[in-house]
């Protein structure tokens, strides 16, 4: 079911960015495959086989019940590996090749035109988690060494950066360097703004020993400068969160759609719990350019087959009152006898609304905006924990 109307597919694309990956948003991980990864002049190429899985669903299931190996398919190769290759009188003759330190397979990887070194970088489904941020491969394949991202990134750094369900954006594509003695990883600089192409400062990481150093000192002084802004920034942002969350729930100091929704839709989590989110829909004030789609959405909103719980909500109240006695008026008896229907009204028009809706057999539940809804201890519970820390 719709989460809400009328705010537009851009608006909605904006609102699912700033809701999801600051700290959470869906991820989309493809199942691996085998990945060869040649090197810069054509000299040398590394091939990664990842652990075969049966499906992404039977991964994620197995994850969540903590299930070792998750997902492994079965008779499929029981662990991640890699082949390195050099180009010799034109013919590829293998370097090594064994199993390498990825659960399932890295996200990317990089070789040395001589074949000396290689470098993979993060884990599948959790990119920048992890031991293996980074992994240097040297001589026969052997692990020169394996970063966290906090080796390589202070742990507030990391905090700032941005976050998803089970990623944090934190590089752009490594190369190595033009001595060809380190690999040089763009690392992301935290901003407020979510931003499709952020800023990036160079880190160092040294292939002989894995040692760690920024190639402009200066200017990595200024990125972990900005990264406490942005932490501090975030860290407020979510003490007023919390602090709205737990409070008793008023109706909008402005009226303005955006407001609106976001009242219907805790208004109703409050009331009945979140397992059940209605559609959200609000009429717009009269004689704006885009009103009258808004009364389709309010005759739309309770008549669809589907809607069995919606919540309504205006910029004007006594011209809700009117726009729904339109709507009742053309609809059967009992035609939304199985509807229950939130609608954002004060006692003042609320008798009328209650007369309006009867004769449809829809079930009506006020939320007056002036009356303070508590929050639900589960809500709490399930949000904070128990003590609601």
């Amino acid at each position: 079911m719709r989460i809400f109307r009328a705010l537009g597919s851009l608006t909605l694309g904006a609102i699912l960015v700033f809701v999801a990956p600051s700290p959470s948003c869906a991820d989309s991980w493809m199942l691996p495959t085998t990945t060869t990864y040649t090197s810069c002049a054509g000299h040398a190429r590394i091939t990664i086989s990842p652990r075969d899985l049966k499906s992404q669903l039977g991964y994620f299931d197995d994850k969540v019940k903590n299930v070792d190996p998750a997902g492994q398919k079965k008779g499929g190769s029981p662990v991640a590996s890699a082949r390195l290759e050099r180009l010799v009188d034109r013919r590829w003759q293998v370097v090594w090749e064994h199993q390498i330190a990825n659960d399932v397979a890295p996200v990317s990887a990089l070789v040395r035109d001589d074949g000396e070194y290689a470098v993979t970088f993060d884990d599948w489904h959790g990119t920048g988690y992890g031991p293996h941020a980074v992994i240097i491969y040297g001589a026969g394949g052997k692990t020169v060494r394996a970063l966290a991202l906090s080796d390589i990134v202070p742990a507030d750094y990391i905090k700032a950066l941005p976050h998803s369900v089970s990623s944090i954006q934190w590089r752009g594509d490594p190369r190595f360097s033009s001595n060809g003695q380190k690999v040089i990883i763009p690392v992301v600089i935290p901003s407020e703004d979510f931003v499709s192409d952020p800023a990036t400062i160079d880190i160092a990481v040294d292939l002989l020993d894995g040692s760690v150093s920024p190639n402009d000192s200066g200017a990595w002084d200024a990125a972990q400068t900005t990264g406490r802004k942005v932490l501090a920034a975030q860290v407020a942002y979510e003490a007023s969160a919390k602090a709205a969350f737990l409070a008793p729930l008023l109706g909008p100091k402005t009226n303005a759609e955006r407001k609106w929704h976001d009242y219907l839709r805790e208004a109703v989590g409050r009331l009945i719990g979140d397992d059940e989110t209605p559609s959200t829909t609000v009429l717009r004030l009269p004689g704006a350019d885009d009103y009258a789609v808004s009364e389709t959405w309010v005759h739309d909103a309770l008549t669809e087959s589907y809607a069995d719980k919606v919540a309504l909500a205006s910029l004007s109240e006594a011209n809700f009152v009117s726009v729904l006695k339109k709507v009742m008026s053309k609809l059967p008896d009992r035609s939304l006898s199985k509807v229950t229907a939130y609608i954002a009204v004060s006692d003042q028009n609320w008798p009328e609304v209650v007369a309006t809706m009867r004769r449809s057999g829809a079930k009506v539940v006020q939320l007056d905006p002036a009356k303070a809804i508590p929050q639900r201890p589960e809500r709490i519970a399930r949000r904070y924990g128990r003590d609601g820390a």
